[in-house]
């Protein structure tokens, strides 16, 4: 991650979610810290090994090993919580792809 002045290198166990928002993409970590990178999701998914990193909706990915519980929610989709305390919501579909990949653990 490269601010005006440094870099920040975050590994990538230590990710707990990537978030689209607009143009940007807000990294968070373990510890909770949130960082702004100008990247596209699409791009850093193909990058991220896909056992270790789940699409939760169309701008969301989360770190398998964080998720620490899946709250059903009215209308068929989940909200997924971290350990890092992160609440993020999970669409319909993915809901059920998330499912299915726990069921088989």
């Amino acid at each position: 991650m490269r601010r005006r002045d440094e870099i920040i290198i975050v590994p990538v166990g230590h990710i707990a979610s990537i978030v689209a928002d607009g143009e940007l993409l807000y990294l968070s970590t373990l510890k909770n810290e949130r960082h702004a990178i100008t990247y596209r999701l699409k791009d850093l998914e193909a990058r991220l090994d896909p056992s270790r990193f789940i699409r939760l909706g169309r701008g969301t990915l989360a770190n398998v090993d964080l998720i620490t519980k899946v709250n059903v929610m009215p209308g068929g989709t989940h909200v997924a919580l971290l350990s890092n305390g992160q609440k993020l919501q999970v669409s319909r579909l993915q809901s059920r792809l998330l499912r299915e990949r726990f069921l088989k653990l």
